[in-house]
């Protein structure tokens, strides 16, 4: 594929279709936000103060950014002519002064936001509603955000690849064994199941290492989670999210956007803690956490290293000529990738 198509597939993508972005946790009071980075755009989700929201990071004035962080609790304020929202409405600073503009049309570039469970989805223009995107996933991912209590972690940077090629990696654990031999794969998963719903997937695998598998069981009394798998399972959400979890302890959310270059990506991943029992105390899992949010960016930094490796002339969305069993989802993901962008 020439690199003009990719962009375009990419583009499309996004502009098509839900994105989960963020957990109504890191939403919960006034001024909070999340930032995200896509094909050369900025999206923050925010606490208005009177509902959540999802617009481009820029004001409507001169396109000034409004917001620098990757996550926080701040006004929203332009500094550059003070310009501010909240509530719903822009407050535009010594308003006299443009009595001459159509001011009824002043509004931010919204994007459309809807939750499912405690997870906020957005999407500039969906060419489907949610529900029919997600297929029957919703009560597994509504069951998964209830069982979040906050944010543990939030680690983002520039992935020195095409997004294609690290979702794929993401998505096949053929490369566990010599890719991650003493963080990913020390948890012997053995080969699972793969269940499909619609673009979507989902990959469960018990721990092949019994004595593991029994100490993460015993942890269960801390927990109070809606949805459990015992071993590790993992969700792929068409086209840019993976939700995982090792028995459902923890979930880490990961978003593989496109960026305006086809040879790298936009990567944030960010670590919830399970919900804990009512009787259990934050800092009797805080070691564990820590453990966990080590050993995810271990795993990241490891994908990142062989996905350099990979050159983008090598990708196609046909099926590869020779593949593994266990990249079954590889091969559907290319198959949904050709049905979403060949769609008219």
């Amino acid at each position: 594929m020439i690199l003009a198509d990719l962009d375009r597939d990419s583009t499309r993508l996004w502009e098509e279709n839900w994105h989960l972005l963020a957990h109504r946790s890191e939403l919960a009071e006034p001024r909070d936000f999340v930032r995200f980075d896509v094909a050369g755009r900025e999206v923050v989700v925010y606490n208005d103060g009177a509902s959540v929201i999802a617009f481009d990071n820029r004001c409507p004035h001169r396109g000034a950014r409004i917001f620098d962080g990757d996550f926080g609790r701040e006004r929203f304020l332009c500094r550059y002519h003070h310009w501010s929202y909240s509530k719903g409405r822009v407050f535009v600073a010594n308003k006299e002064s443009l009595a001459h503009c159509p001011m009824d049309q002043l509004a931010l570039n919204t994007l459309h936001l809807e939750w499912v469970g405690d997870f906020a989805f957005v999407s500039p223009s969906p060419a489907q509603s949610l529900e029919e995107q997600l297929a029957g996933l919703s009560p597994m991912v509504a069951a998964i955000s209830h069982g979040i209590g906050g944010r543990w972690d939030f680690n983002r940077y520039l992935y020195e690849a095409d997004w294609r090629i690290a979702l794929e990696n993401a998505l096949e654990p053929y490369h566990v064994g010599p890719i991650h031999p003493e963080t990913l794969n020390t948890l012997k998963l053995t080969p699972g199941e793969n269940r499909y719903y619609g673009r979507n997937s989902v990959w469960s695998a018990p721990l092949g290492d019994e004595r593991m598998a029994r100490r993460l069981k015993s942890l269960g009394r801390l927990f109070d989670l809606p949805h459990q798998f015992e071993g590790y399972e993992s969700l792929y959400l068409f086209p840019f999210t993976m939700v995982s979890s090792t028995y459902g302890y923890s979930q880490s959310v990961q978003n593989f956007f496109p960026a305006t270059s086809p040879e790298r990506a936009h990567f944030t991943s960010r670590l919830f803690t399970g919900r804990l029992a009512s009787t259990v105390k934050p800092e009797l899992v805080s070691s564990f956490m820590e453990s966990s949010a080590t050993m995810n960016r271990a795993v990241f930094e490891e994908d990142h290293d062989i996905c350099k490796r990979v050159m983008l002339d090598t990708w196609s969305s046909n099926p590869p000529r020779f593949w593994s069993a266990s990249e079954e989802k590889l091969l559907h993901f290319r198959e949904s990738y050709r049905n979403a962008t060949s769609a008219v």
